[in-house]
């Protein structure tokens, strides 16, 4: 191990790279305090060149360090590589690491066998189309590659956004950005999006922007997809309403109205229960309310 200056590194090249984002504060903050603790792995050239410790490397400049142990090794431009990625296993890839250590496979000339063998071990499916995705990803726009690290998207989601073109995406990662969102949020979300795209040949984001949370925001793209739904939705809540069903008690019908039964829920604890439902289900019966439902669910 030596201790060597950053200037001798040449800190622009990062063909090995595959640390997304480079930033970590946490980490910063760590060598702010003890100092780098692991040396960095650096390529036996002129000037130097990194091969495993970028972000280190980033938050040494940071803090405005002048020297960092390093382990110099001369290897071909393809054992390193291989090195860098192998090297960063051991702490899980984001998506987006997983995407850059494929493309750089890739673009190296490493045969399919070899680069397949690296996505069983990043647990992805070994497939030419699989592989495809993933360098598209590494080539796309940095706020997407943001988002997808900050909302830890999942492949289906990734495939999802890559339907849309720069423009719509930049729309909809503004939209999205600041919910907190699960991933299976983020799927209806963006399953209703690529609808409207289908149905009226643009992504209308008009009125969107003001969406307390995810839920919100389906709520509306429901509204603006389906308005007959939503108006259908509107009168089995009155009609809901005006039955003012106990908390033990509820009604629920199918979110799209394709099933023309109806769901009656109880909540029993004891005989009297039993008896006190029966007696406000034959009330509502009665009163048309279970007919009322009935009918906006058989159309």
């Amino acid at each position: 191990m030596k201790t060597i200056p950053l200037n001798d590194i040449d800190l622009n090249d990062r063909r090995f790279c595959i640390s997304y984002p480079l930033e970590d504060e946490a980490l910063t903050g760590s060598i702010g305090e003890i100092g780098i603790v692991q040396p960095v792995l650096l390529l036996d050239a002129s000037p130097l060149v990194t091969i495993t410790g970028f972000r280190r490397i980033t938050s040494a400049k940071k803090l405005g360090l002048a020297n960092i142990p390093a382990i110099i090794k001369k290897v071909r431009a393809d054992e390193a590589l291989l090195l860098s990625i192998h090297d960063n296993l051991g702490r899980g890839l984001n998506m987006v690491e997983k995407a850059y250590a494929l493309e750089k496979m890739a673009g190296a000339g490493f045969s399919r066998q070899k680069i397949f063998g690296i996505m069983a071990l990043l647990s992805l499916n070994p497939h030419e189309k699989v592989l495809g995705s993933f360098v598209a990803i590494a080539n796309e726009e940095k706020p997407l590659k943001d988002f997808i690290v900050r909302h830890g998207a999942s492949m289906k989601n990734i495939e999802y956004l890559l339907k849309f073109d720069a423009q719509e995406r930049k729309g909809i990662i503004s939209l999205l950005s600041p919910l907190h969102i699960t991933d299976s949020l983020l799927r209806e979300i963006l399953e209703m999006l690529i609808l409207m795209k289908i149905r009226k040949g643009a992504v209308n984001l008009r009125g969107l922007h003001t969406s307390s949370d995810g839920r919100d925001l389906k709520a509306r793209l429901k509204k603006k997809n389906y308005p007959i739904l939503s108006s259908m939705e509107k009168k089995f809540l009155a009609v809901k309403q005006r039955c003012a069903l106990p908390p033990h008690i509820d009604i629920k019908v199918d979110p799209f109205f394709e099933k023309e039964y109806i769901d009656i829920l109880l909540k029993i604890k004891s005989e009297n229960d039993v008896k006190a439902a029966m007696e406000k289900l034959k009330a509502i019966l009665e009163d048309g309310y279970i007919r009322s439902i009935l009918e906006l669910t058989q159309g």
